[in-house]
C-alpha cells in the first residue's frame, strides 16, 4: 500500500477514535441541544442529532464519489477491501450495541435457560452466557483467526474446503 493511501486511512482511523472518546457519554436528551451557525453558515440551526446524522451522511456522500472515481479509472474496490469494510462496519455495530450498558448489565445470564453452545455454567462464578462472554468470544476468536491467516501467509497448512 502507497504511503500517503496509508496515511489518510490512518488519519482517518484516529479521528475515528477521537469521536468515539468525544461523543461516548453522550446522552440521548442532549441530541434535541441545538447549535445556530453563523450568519451565512451551512443550513443553521442545528441539533447534535442533525450534526451527527451530517457525519455519516456526508460519509456516505464522499464514499459513493471515491468509488465511483476507482470504476471510471479501471481500479474497482477489491474483494479485500470490500470484506473489511465489511468487518469494520460489522465491529461498529457491535460497539454501539454496548453504548449505554451497565457493567451489570455486561454480567447478566442472558441464555434465557437454553444451552447457547458447548460451554456450561459453572458453580458459583459469572453465568458463562452474558454480554461480556460473547464479546470476549468475538475478541478471542478474531485473534485466533488473525493467527491464522499469519500462518496461511507464512506457508503454513493448506485451506480445507
Amino acid at each position: 500500500m502507497d504511503t500517503e493511501v496509508r496515511r489518510l486511512i490512518d488519519k482517518l482511523e484516529a479521528q475515528r477514535r477521537e469521536a468515539m472518546d468525544f461523543l461516548l457519554n453522550l446522552t440521548d436528551g442532549q441530541l434535541g441541544h441545538a447549535y445556530t451557525d453563523r450568519p451565512g453558515g451551512e443550513e443553521g440551526p442545528f441539533t447534535i442529532r442533525r450534526l451527527i446524522h451530517r457525519i455519516s451522511t456526508h460519509h456516505y456522500d464522499h464514499l459513493q464519489h471515491v468509488l465511483k472515481e476507482r470504476r471510471k479509472i479501471g481500479a474497482p474496490r477489491t474483494e479485500v477491501g470490500r470484506v473489511l469494510a465489511e468487518m469494520e462496519t460489522a465491529r461498529a455495530e457491535l460497539i454501539g450495541s454496548l453504548i449505554g450498558l451497565s457493567d451489570e448489565d455486561l454480567r447478566r445470564d442472558i441464555s434465557e435457560g437454553r444451552d447457547m453452545g458447548n460451554l456450561q455454567p459453572r458453580a458459583g462464578q459469572e453465568p458463562e452466557y452474558t454480554i461480556k462472554r460473547l464479546i470476549e468470544h468475538v475478541v478471542d476468536m478474531e485473534e485466533m483467526r488473525l493467527g491464522h491467516i499469519r500462518q496461511a501467509l507464512e506457508g503454513g497448512a493448506p485451506e480445507r474446503r
